[in-house]
């Protein structure tokens, strides 16, 4: 089940120097350059070799991803659709982190051949976890806390932000919504916000400092990654419905901005 799958799913930042079967890897940036999404968007993935980022061991293969910051959901889409390969390598048995600061940016961004209305919101590392976390890994999964996840009631909601949705009242979504729960984000900061009203399901993000650059919102990425936990859930239970842009005009708490909507057919 997706929800287990999901809650499988870790940062892994120690990996046993194993290099993925060929086939595997083929299969995967396939995945990759044909998804598709809710809402279509220009984006290219490359394998990377002989990467590096200091705060990985134990493998030199990397995917890395380009979009043009100029189209409308850019980022929540290159999140939407890295998330669902990140979810088939967790299947695969294979690891993998979001990383969107701590490598060299130039080096990756000369490999991918950035172009200037281009960005490469993040990559991830590929190969098999190892048995045993490095004391690195291990000391910044402690620092943000990466096995904890904010209380259901804080992130969901019920037709508006003033009255928090239960799992109990969750009904037909409770499933799709613990899967979104489980989602991994920026420093663990979980910046989604979800308002379920009339049958439709609107996405929130939640902006924190330090996040926000010129060409770029790193929070956007992890909106993607709750959207595509909430589809593929949704898809398993067998709850049709449909994405798109129409803001609800709910009230937003200070520093909330609206993203997207889901409506069950």
């Amino acid at each position: 089940m997706i929800k287990e799958l999901a809650e499988k799913r870790r940062s892994v930042r120690t990996f046993d120097g194993k290099r993925p079967d060929q086939a595997v890897l083929d299969e995967l940036m396939e995945r990759l350059n044909t998804a598709q999404m809710p809402f279509p968007v220009s984006m290219e993935f490359r394998l990377l070799d002989h990467m590096s980022s200091p705060v990985i061991s134990g493998t030199d293969l990397y995917i890395a991803g380009k979009c043009r910051y100029t189209e409308p959901m850019a980022e929540v889409m290159f999140g939407y659709v890295l998330e669902e390969a990140i979810l088939y390598m967790t299947e695969q048995g294979l690891g993998s982190v979001w990383i969107g600061g701590t490598m060299d940016r130039k080096a990756f961004e000369a490999k991918m051949d950035l172009q200037e209305d281009e960005i490469m919101p993040a990559v991830t590392p590929v190969g098999y976890p190892a048995k045993k976390m490095s004391l690195k890994e291990t000391l910044m999964r402690k620092g943000v806390k990466a096995d904890s996840r904010m209380p259901f009631m804080e992130l969901f909601f019920r037709d508006s932000f003033g009255c928090p949705l239960t799992e109990t009242d969750a009904g037909q979504y409770l499933m799709s919504l613990q899967t979104v729960q489980a989602a991994p984000s920026a420093v663990n900061k979980q910046p989604w916000r979800v308002v379920v009203r009339d049958g439709a399901v609107h996405f929130y993000e939640r902006h924190d400092k330090g996040y926000v650059t010129e060409k770029s919102d790193m929070q956007k990425l992890d909106l993607g990654i709750a959207m595509c936990h909430f589809d593929l859930a949704c898809k398993e239970a067998g709850i049709k419905g449909s994405w798109v842009i129409s803001d609800p005009g709910i009230r937003c708490p200070e520093n909330t901005e609206y993203i997207a909507t889901f409506i069950t057919e």
